[in-house]
């Protein structure tokens, strides 16, 4: 059985004093998130990079291409309900500790203002690997495929959309945990059981559609929760739960 060091934080959103007199609030989005937190990263990137952070697992690109770096995600970006959440994984995890460390105060999004980083989960070791007995969990939005792929799984029958599902399920699980965190998975058995909902066609970025789902689904698997399996992972999409 692998670990892996995970640490979740979570803020609380109210409308800041300058905007409570306005009916318009900013809806709360991971990407939202994502940016402000890369914001305040940005203002202190010299200080993090002195205590040892390397800050593009903030935001997951080289720093000199802006090409995507192609590994998982080792900061990913929640917002569940009205509530940001942010998971910190490996390195990812440290990094979050040293950033909270550097806004003890509360910090502006759009019209609204975050509350202080509150951790919800201090940084320790999460058990995750093959087990003996299946184990059941929940995808919330799970995003299985590219947009590319989507006019030809459309034109499958049935019983070969729920077998490329599960193989998806399968290949992200093996590719984005086993190959990515170094996770032993020999063995691995997956089998979607549920699909509880769908959701409407969500377009990324305003222009790639891209299909997706909650799902339930059985593997032989230990998984720490709040973390991400398929497309747009580090936005939260395909969070893990145990059902």
């Amino acid at each position: 059985m692998n670990t892996v060091a995970i640490s979740i934080y979570q803020f609380t959103t109210f409308s800041s004093a300058a905007h409570a007199g306005r009916q318009h609030k900013t809806t709360p989005t991971s990407e939202k998130l994502h940016d402000q937190i890369n914001t305040l990263m940005r203002d202190k990137k010299s200080e993090l990079e002195r205590r040892g952070v390397d800050t593009t697992v903030f935001y997951n690109h080289h720093p000199e291409t802006g090409k995507t770096l192609m590994r998982y995600p080792l900061v990913i970006y929640h917002c569940i309900g009205n509530r940001y959440y942010l998971t910190g994984i490996n390195h990812g995890a440290y990094a979050l500790d040293q950033l909270a460390a550097l806004y003890p105060g509360t910090f502006p999004i759009g019209q609204n203002t975050l509350g202080q980083f509150m951790q919800q989960t201090p940084t320790a070791q999460a058990p995750i690997g093959i087990t003996a007995a299946p184990c059941t969990y929940k995808l919330v939005e799970w995003r299985p495929m590219h947009h590319r792929d989507l006019k030809a799984y459309n034109k499958q029958p049935l019983t070969a959309k729920v077998a490329s599902l599960n193989q998806r399920l399968h290949n992200h699980i093996a590719n984005q945990l086993g190959k990515y965190l170094e996770i032993e998975l020999d063995g691995l058995q997956v089998e979607i059981i549920d699909i509880e909902k769908i959701y409407p066609m969500a377009l990324f970025k305003g222009e790639h559609p891209y299909p997706a789902y909650d799902i339930c689904f059985t593997a032989n698997l230990a998984l720490p929760g709040m973390i991400t399996l398929g497309n747009h992972q580090s936005l939260g999409y395909g969070r893990v739960e145990p059902a």
